[in-house]
């Protein structure tokens, strides 16, 4: 490891953080197992402080765009890189679904198959929705941190209507909204507009979702910085 782990230092305890600067953190005596700077101040001027630059890595980004008339090679793909994937996740579904019956049961699977994987998961999860986002696509909202919809996006079952019941979804959209707000969506099947997802809880942002995703993917996805300094150098510099 670096010499700050082979210091016993936490690097991102305790740092102070100025927007748009690195982090700034100066250890104390007792933080720390050993003097982390003792060969380095060789050839440093009077009053100089030795700095060491701790930079975490930032969240990678996995981006998976779903069809709606994917066939089983896809999903089984689609499982296999949920899996594997840590860091940022963002789901995009394309298209519009539907009616059949026995795609229908298939896809019902493969959606609580994904439920799960997610669930276990160190992901961060973002979905964008756009258009018309029908039956178990609703999933990748019900499932995501952070919902993002378009303003004319909407959301509906309207699979319940012929005898369907998402079952699996049901039960990952509770993670959001309330059993009330569920109760009517797989009762009536009448979709709701971006504004009544956002009020209900199954959306967070509506409005330009590009716009946003880019300002989430930079905030979490850029290289955390930490300039780390040792409070005995620090007030020797003070007091010189």
């Amino acid at each position: 490891g670096s010499r700050l782990d082979r210091c016993g230092i936490a690097a991102t305890e305790m740092a102070v953080v100025v927007p748009g600067q690195p982090a700034q953190l100066i250890l104390d005596e007792e933080d720390v197992l050993e003097d982390p700077f003792k060969d380095r101040r060789a050839g440093l001027a009077p009053g100089e402080v030795p700095v060491m630059t701790y930079t975490q890595p930032g969240m990678g980004i996995t981006t998976i765009e779903v069809p709606a008339h994917a066939d089983k090679p896809f999903y089984d793909a689609m499982l296999r890189l949920l899996a594997v994937s840590t860091g940022i996740v963002v789901f995009r579904f394309l298209g519009q679904t539907v009616w059949d019956k026995d795609i229908y049961m298939i896809q019902q699977e493969v959606y609580a198959e994904v439920c799960e994987v997610v669930d276990t998961r160190p992901t961060y999860v973002v979905n964008v929705a756009k258009g018309d986002v029908r039956s178990l696509p609703m999933a990748f909202a019900a499932l995501s941190d952070v919902s993002l919809a378009e303003p004319d996006t909407t959301f509906g079952f309207p699979e319940v209507r012929v005898g369907g019941l998402p079952a699996c979804v049901t039960v990952a959209l509770r993670k959001r909204i309330s059993d009330n707000d569920i109760r009517k969506l797989v009762t009536d099947g009448m979709p709701i507009d971006a504004r009544e997802a956002q009020r209900i809880g199954l959306v967070d942002f509506v409005g330009d979702v590009e716009t946003e995703l880019s300002r989430i993917i930079f905030k979490n996805c850029k290289p955390k910085v930490t300039n780390v300094m040792y409070r005995p150098d620090c007030e020797k510099a003070w007091e010189a």
